[in-house]
Protein backbone atom coordinates (compact mmCIF):
# COMPACT_ATOMS: atom_id res chain seq x y z
CA UNK A 1 0.00 0.00 0.00
CA UNK A 2 2.58 2.60 1.02
CA UNK A 3 4.58 1.51 -1.94
CA UNK A 4 1.72 1.91 -4.31
CA UNK A 5 1.01 5.37 -2.02
CA UNK A 6 4.49 6.43 -3.11
CA UNK A 7 4.72 5.70 -6.96
CA UNK A 8 1.37 7.24 -7.03
CA UNK A 9 2.44 10.55 -5.82
CA UNK A 10 5.77 10.35 -7.55
CA UNK A 11 3.88 9.62 -10.69
CA UNK A 12 1.50 12.68 -10.35
CA UNK A 13 4.40 14.94 -9.31
CA UNK A 14 6.36 14.12 -12.52
CA UNK A 15 3.30 14.49 -14.86
CA UNK A 16 2.32 17.98 -13.26
CA UNK A 17 5.46 19.64 -14.18
CA UNK A 18 4.74 20.55 -17.98
CA UNK A 19 7.22 19.87 -20.75
CA UNK A 20 10.00 22.82 -21.52
CA UNK A 21 9.41 23.05 -25.21
CA UNK A 22 10.11 26.58 -25.14
CA UNK A 23 13.59 26.32 -23.07
CA UNK A 24 14.22 23.85 -25.64
CA UNK A 25 13.79 25.81 -28.49
CA UNK A 26 15.44 28.45 -27.02
CA UNK A 27 18.70 26.62 -26.10
CA UNK A 28 18.42 25.16 -29.42
CA UNK A 29 18.32 28.37 -30.96
CA UNK A 30 21.14 29.93 -28.99
CA UNK A 31 23.60 26.75 -29.72
CA UNK A 32 22.84 27.54 -33.63
CA UNK A 33 23.25 31.30 -33.18
CA UNK A 34 26.92 30.31 -31.06
CA UNK A 35 27.98 28.17 -33.82
CA UNK A 36 26.86 30.93 -36.69
CA UNK A 37 29.12 33.29 -34.98
CA UNK A 38 32.34 30.98 -34.90
CA UNK A 39 32.38 29.10 -31.34
CA UNK A 40 33.25 25.92 -32.97
CA UNK A 41 36.46 27.33 -33.92
CA UNK A 42 36.55 30.23 -31.26
CA UNK A 43 35.04 28.69 -28.13
CA UNK A 44 34.77 25.15 -28.95
CA UNK A 45 34.73 23.80 -25.36
CA UNK A 46 31.97 25.91 -24.41
CA UNK A 47 29.66 24.75 -27.75
CA UNK A 48 30.58 21.63 -26.94
CA UNK A 49 29.44 21.77 -23.69
CA UNK A 50 26.17 23.36 -24.81
CA UNK A 51 25.45 20.88 -27.77
CA UNK A 52 26.41 17.82 -25.02
CA UNK A 53 23.81 19.48 -22.15
CA UNK A 54 21.30 20.04 -25.38
CA UNK A 55 21.38 16.49 -26.36
CA UNK A 56 20.93 15.45 -22.66
CA UNK A 57 17.98 18.17 -22.51
CA UNK A 58 16.46 16.13 -25.34
CA UNK A 59 17.20 12.50 -24.00
CA UNK A 60 15.56 14.07 -20.46
CA UNK A 61 12.48 15.08 -23.09
CA UNK A 62 12.16 11.38 -24.53
CA UNK A 63 12.35 9.72 -21.37
CA UNK A 64 9.64 12.46 -19.91
CA UNK A 65 11.95 13.98 -17.38
CA UNK A 66 10.49 17.15 -17.95
CA UNK A 67 11.96 18.67 -14.70
CA UNK A 68 15.66 17.56 -15.35
CA UNK A 69 15.26 18.41 -19.48
CA UNK A 70 14.39 22.01 -18.26
CA UNK A 71 17.39 22.19 -16.01
CA UNK A 72 20.20 20.69 -19.01
CA UNK A 73 17.87 23.13 -21.49
CA UNK A 74 18.93 26.14 -19.24
CA UNK A 75 22.34 25.12 -18.78
CA UNK A 76 22.69 24.51 -22.28
CA UNK A 77 21.59 28.03 -23.04
CA UNK A 78 24.24 29.14 -20.58
CA UNK A 79 26.77 27.79 -21.56
CA UNK A 80 25.60 28.48 -25.81
CA UNK A 81 25.55 32.49 -25.07
CA UNK A 82 28.91 32.12 -23.60
CA UNK A 83 30.58 29.84 -26.32
CA UNK A 84 28.88 32.99 -28.63
CA UNK A 85 30.28 35.81 -26.19
CA UNK A 86 33.41 34.64 -26.39
CA UNK A 87 33.48 33.97 -30.35
CA UNK A 88 32.32 37.24 -31.03
CA UNK A 89 35.02 39.10 -28.71
CA UNK A 90 37.50 37.07 -29.94
CA UNK A 91 36.14 38.37 -33.53
CA UNK A 92 36.21 41.41 -32.20
CA UNK A 93 39.82 41.60 -30.93
CA UNK A 94 40.95 40.14 -34.67
CA UNK A 95 39.28 43.45 -36.02
CA UNK A 96 40.63 45.53 -33.40
CA UNK A 97 44.09 44.19 -34.48
CA UNK A 98 43.51 44.66 -38.03
CA UNK A 99 43.11 48.22 -38.01
CA UNK A 100 45.53 49.17 -35.49
CA UNK A 101 47.86 47.14 -37.78
CA UNK A 102 46.47 49.62 -40.74
CA UNK A 103 46.21 52.53 -38.97
CA UNK A 104 50.40 52.03 -38.25
CA UNK A 105 51.08 51.53 -41.59
CA UNK A 106 49.19 54.53 -42.75
CA UNK A 107 51.26 56.35 -40.31
CA UNK A 108 54.43 54.84 -41.39
CA UNK A 109 53.27 56.13 -45.24
CA UNK A 110 52.29 59.48 -43.81
CA UNK A 111 55.60 60.02 -42.29
CA UNK A 112 57.64 58.48 -44.86
CA UNK A 113 55.81 61.36 -47.23
CA UNK A 114 56.00 64.20 -44.85
CA UNK A 115 60.20 63.35 -44.69
CA UNK A 116 60.11 63.23 -48.63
Amino acid sequence: GTVALVAALLQVGCASFPPPNEQLAVATAAVDNAARAGAAELAPAELSTARDKLARANASMIEEKYERAQMLAEAALVDARLAEAKARHATAAKAALAVRDGNRVLRQEIDRGAAQ
